[in-house]
């Protein structure tokens, strides 16, 4: 067992960050960034638009949003380094006459041509030596274009936070310093001769200053670094490495983590009991129809699950709130029936002691657990059901049988245990939708759940938090399985791990 596990155990990290790099590259190619915003309307449709600036690549509210988010980068391998000197002479041109080339005669779209200016700006950096060229060399109306993609290769960001040491502290002070100077430097058309020639003087100046620190000439060593460390899935991982996995899309005090340990509780009560109560009463269910196979007790169940399975949480959800719980009482007692949030109200709740909190959440967690639980269990318990049946087929239920041991004995020592492996493996895999929730249940129930707080983060493409719901998700599930593959030794002596 000892090197089975520790197989597994190498395999998983492996396993996670293959799922890590599909789900990152995915997302990615994905049309829309983060600065996209859905609308949802009232009938369903959803819209997309970009809440962001038009300008030129000088906007710094939303140049600071995709440095943040690490958009400026290339995805997986960076080839900017090695882009040419004609190439970039040739964009230029496309961004001044807005034409494919010169001889064209139709303009390019305002999509295409939005699209060739960001990713321009965002090359920008690794072009630096071409654009003060141009400026320095080409007629005005490169000049213009030139120096506003030179200043867009300066920016940098700074770092956040309120216990950054000293060094970062001279660094923000640094790129706030050049982003002042550095902005009063943009060539334009009204600029007299003189006043160009000074602005292309200062920044050529700068230039020369910085371009080590900032490694605008890099040899050919730093570029093949930059080819796989100067990228989005680089700088993501460097930061989950360090179990950093960001902040919010739209609140940047507020981490992944700590949204997701508010709601831990929530998801968490409403995955594991509908688990573990459908385990045991599909185990029941599906003994009893094996057991009184082709009699009304199997045929009734059977058809009852069937159309239990066949209502969806989103018929029945709001079933129970219009039929159960408006008005509505527990049976024999004088108790309502709450239909929304997971406790009561903070100032009822608080006032309450521990056995009353516990008795407060059960009340509340009632039917959004029925709600949840019916369709799993109307399948595991046909699943249990075939399981069941094929175990009182084989040889040896048939010869314990015939030494005349009694049927309980047989149920649930030798049929019991070998068909609860079936019901393990299927269970095994639903561990990963803990962090999943239940979005229809959640929502209609008003429970503050990882289903609304995922279904939010996809909503506004929130990078972060998408990442890490794959990332826990594969994480939970992968170990769901490892946990099922040891209970199969302990329900059947049979089998081992070696």
């Amino acid at each position: 067992m000892f090197n089975y596990l520790a197989r597994r155990l190498f395999l998983l990290p492996v396993t996670l960050f293959c799922i890590i790099l599909i789900n990152f590259i995915i997302i990615n190619l994905a049309p829309g960034d983060p600065s996209t915003v859905t609308n949802v309307a009232s009938g369903g449709e959803a819209t997309r638009s970009a809440d962001r600036s038009m300008a030129f690549g000088s906007d710094d509210r939303y140049l600071q949003f995709r440095e943040y988010y690490g958009l400026t980068l290339p995805i997986l391998f960076n080839t900017w380094p090695w882009i040419s000197e004609s190439t970039v002479q040739n964009t230029l041109q496309k961004l001044i006459s807005r034409k494919e080339s010169p001889q064209a005669i139709e303009e390019i779209s305002f999509k295409e041509y939005d699209s060739l200016r960001v990713k321009f700006g965002d090359q920008a950096r690794f072009i630096m030596p071409f654009l003060l060229q141009e400026i320095e060399e080409g007629p005005l109306d490169t000049k213009i274009m030139a120096s506003r993609f030179f200043i867009r290769g300066t920016s940098r960001r700074a770092f956040l936070g309120s216990n950054i040491p000293e060094s970062q502290k001279a660094h923000n002070k640094k790129i706030e310093h050049d982003n002042d100077f550095l902005g009063r430097l943009t060539v334009t058309k009204t600029d007299s001769p003189g006043l160009i020639s000074d602005k292309i003087a200062k920044l050529q100046k700068w230039y020369q200053e910085n371009k080590k620190l900032y490694l605008f000439e890099p040899t050919q060593s730093q570029k093949i670094s930059m080819f796989f460390f100067e990228t989005r899935f680089y700088r993501y991982m460097s930061r989950v490495l360090t179990l950093d996995f960001g902040t919010l899309r739209n609140d940047s005090n507020k981490t992944v983590i700590s949204e997701v340990t508010k709601r831990f509780k929530y998801s968490l009560t409403l995955a594991l009991i509908p688990m573990l109560i459908t385990f045991f009463l599909c185990q029941f269910f599906g003994f009893l129809m094996a057991y009184k196979q082709n009699h009304w007790q199997d045929y009734s169940f059977n058809l009852i699950f069937l159309v239990l399975y066949a209502i969806p949480v989103f018929v029945v959800a709001p079933f129970l709130i219009a039929k159960v719980a408006l008005n509505g009482h527990f049976s024999f007692t004088n108790i309502p029936i709450p239909y929304s949030g997971f406790t009561s109200s903070d100032a009822v709740y608080n006032e309450k002691i521990s056995y009353q909190r516990l008795f407060d959440v059960m009340r509340h967690i009632f039917l959004p657990i029925v709600a949840i639980i019916y369709g799993s269990l109307a399948a595991s318990s046909r699943l249990s059901r075939t399981a069941v049946l094929e175990v009182l087929r084989q040889d040896y239920v048939r010869t314990a049988r015939a030494k005349g041991v009694a049927p309980t004995t047989i149920l649930f020592k030798h049929v019991g245990r070998n068909a609860a492996i079936t019901i393990v493996t299927s269970l095994a895999g639903s561990l990963g939708i803990i962090l999943g929730g239940s979005l229809i249940v959640e929502t209609l129930f008003d429970i503050n759940g990882f289903g609304k707080f995922f279904y939010d983060a996809i909503i506004n493409r929130d990078y972060n938090v998408i990442m890490f719901s794959s990332l826990a998700g594969a994480f939970l599930t992968l170990t769901g399985y490892l946990v099922a593959d040891i209970a199969y030794t302990l329900l059947d002596p049979r089998l081992t791990l070696e």
